[in-house]
């Protein structure tokens, strides 16, 4: 089982190179499934058919779907929709209000990732591709998991503990309802699927994400924060795909000043981005709809390789005893050290890079030391626990 997500900056052409992939996939036998997560669904328009929520054959080997979130939510999290809508309605909110302060932040993203996890386990498929949403939103669904299992871990047994024990004397002394045992049953539910998601998309012969952007100095900047942020949560990019790139064949004042444009941006993503495939895919003269075009771009992209394949991995995190003590390290490409916070509660390593923090389970060898330098060299993170 292979699953390639497709992310990068709104409007870079990640849903015509997702579908694209998935024609190619599938004319070499690979039994595929692309799908979009983006609530602006475009992926029909791309493949020229409708498609809906369920998968959908398009040509033989490869099927499609759009992700109905809404549908997701109602059917894996409406209990506990239900109590938080109903505990807000008693704090005096509107009905409504209270309606959309129940989905927790993240939780919308949250569940196309477990829809995609649940395809995975169903093993109908050898190659899933996911058109994602442009980058915010895509780093709100992969930070997602990490967020709530903080959530769980830390508030999900207390809270438990305390409605067992006030419930009986509830109704006494408040008018606001306590959860009953269907929540925590969701809640559990909800907490054992989001810890299969672990081994399913950090392991890197399953899971690569490959990064489109088209040679543009912002589009190139996004591109680069991504490979950050995705270091940082600890997904491994397989391909950098710069697309809509200029023909060489293209003649005139115009097109030469444009050509030479994109060729400085293009030198700045093969120095940035060195350590793995860029692969180019031109400008067209006409809108890419229909399996027919699809297939043209996917040669054009991938040549003779099988775009199942894992083009590259990332260096895994490592544990090095020093002295006493020990240093922990992970890649974090393009990251700086202004940007950058480090520090240890516990057994957990909290890192924070911009607006995006990751909690990190520490293995027990670091647990309870103290963190005595974070450091940044090439592209790699490296913190130094001292000893107990």
């Amino acid at each position: 089982m292979r699953i390639i997500l497709f992310s990068g900056k709104g409007g870079v052409g990640k849903t015509t190179l997702a579908a694209a992939t998935g024609v190619r996939a599938a004319s070499l036998g690979h039994r595929t499934l692309v799908m979009s997560t983006d609530a602006a669904h475009s992926l029909g328009d791309s493949l020229s058919q409708a498609i809906g929520p369920d998968p959908t054959p398009v040509v033989p080997n490869l099927d499609a779907m759009e992700i109905d979130v809404h549908h997701e939510l109602e059917r894996e999290f409406g209990p506990i929709r239900s109590f938080l809508t109903r505990f807000f309605q008693g704090q005096g909110l509107d009905e409504i209000v209270a309606d959309e302060l129940a989905v927790l932040p993240g939780m919308e993203e949250l569940f196309s990732l477990l829809r995609v996890a649940e395809l995975a386990q169903g093993q109908k498929y050898d190659l899933l591709l996911v058109d994602c949403a442009p980058t915010g939103e895509t780093l709100r669904m992969l930070a997602a998991p990490d967020v709530l299992r903080f959530y769980f871990r830390k508030i999900f047994p207390v809270q438990r503990l305390l409605a067992r024990t006030v419930r009986p004397l509830a109704p006494l002394v408040t008018s606001l309802p306590v959860p009953e045992d269907d929540v925590f049953v969701a809640m559990k539910r909800l907490y054992e699927r989001i810890e299969r998601l672990d081994p399913l998309l950090r392991d890197p012969k399953v899971t690569s994400i490959r990064i489109v952007l088209t040679l543009e100095k912002m589009v190139i900047a996004e591109s680069e924060r991504l490979f950050t942020y995705l270091g940082l949560y600890g997904y491994s990019v397989d391909a950098v795909i710069a697309n809509r790139v200029l023909p060489e064949t293209l003649k005139g004042a115009y097109f030469e000043r444009w050509g030479r444009a994109q060729a400085v941006h293009m030198k700045r993503v093969r120095e940035g981005f060195s350590s793995m495939p860029i692969l180019e895919s031109p400008l067209r003269d006409q809108e890419v709809m229909g399996t027919e075009l699809l297939k043209a771009v996917a040669d054009g992209v991938y040549g003779e390789r099988d775009p199942r394949a894992v083009f590259h991995t990332s260096r895994p995190p490592r544990v090095e005893k020093r002295g006493a003590g020990y240093v922990f390290s992970f890649d974090l490409p393009f990251a700086s050290s202004d940007r950058l916070t480090a520090y240890a509660v516990g057994d957990e390593l909290s890192v924070t890079i911009d607006n995006w923090r990751r909690n990190i389970i520490l293995p027990r060898s670091l647990a309870g030391r103290e963190v005595k330098e974070a450091r940044l060299r090439s592209g790699r993170l490296s913190v130094v626990f001292g000893g107990r």
